[in-house]
């Protein structure tokens, strides 16, 4: 009961991927956004959650997440896709966060709790097109979240704070 381990793994094959772009018209060069089909898609993965109590009042945590998605070579026509080989977008290849949870109880109804966290992902595109500039380097942010719970009034009053290096993404 002072150890969790879970693992998945993942594989699946898409026909007609949705997607959206923004497509310039021919006539007046106006952008509209539209959604149409990315063709065929494939993506396949494994992510792993580790948490342990260390002792009754400190658990550690980790997850840890590898994704390959991207469009394949060629439609169900065999057609050559305009996308192939792009990945899709929002889709870090590796992502991690690491933390803990801490509390001590001060008084038997006053609780102080603290659970800082850090998260990292890698380079990702913001559509599936991949276009350069169109992208974020990999970046990692500290995040906190500590409080106090009063448990004869059944209150919790806590404070969250993310991106506390001011990592700029």
């Amino acid at each position: 009961s002072r150890f969790y381990i879970d693992v998945v793994g993942f594989y699946q094959k898409y026909k007609n991927f949705q997607t959206s772009a923004w497509v310039a018209e021919a006539d007046s060069g106006e952008f509209n956004y539209i959604v149409k089909d990315g063709g065929r898609a494939t993506s396949y993965g494994a992510e792993a959650n580790i948490k342990a109590a260390v002792i009754k009042q400190l658990e550690i945590f980790a997850n840890y997440a590898w994704l390959h998605a991207t469009f394949d070579s060629t439609d169900v026509d065999g057609s050559v896709q305009e996308y192939a080989g792009n990945t899709f977008r929002l889709s870090p290849e590796h992502s991690f966060t690491v933390g803990f949870n801490a509390h001590i109880n001060i008084t038997p109804s006053v609780l102080i709790f603290v659970s800082p966290s850090y998260s990292y992902k890698t380079h990702i595109y913001f559509e599936d097109a991949n276009t350069e500039g169109l992208e974020q380097d990999a970046y990692g942010t500290l995040n906190m979240n500590g409080g106090i719970e009063l448990t004869d009034l059944n209150l919790t009053l806590s404070a969250f704070a993310t991106n506390l290096l001011d990592e700029k993404y």
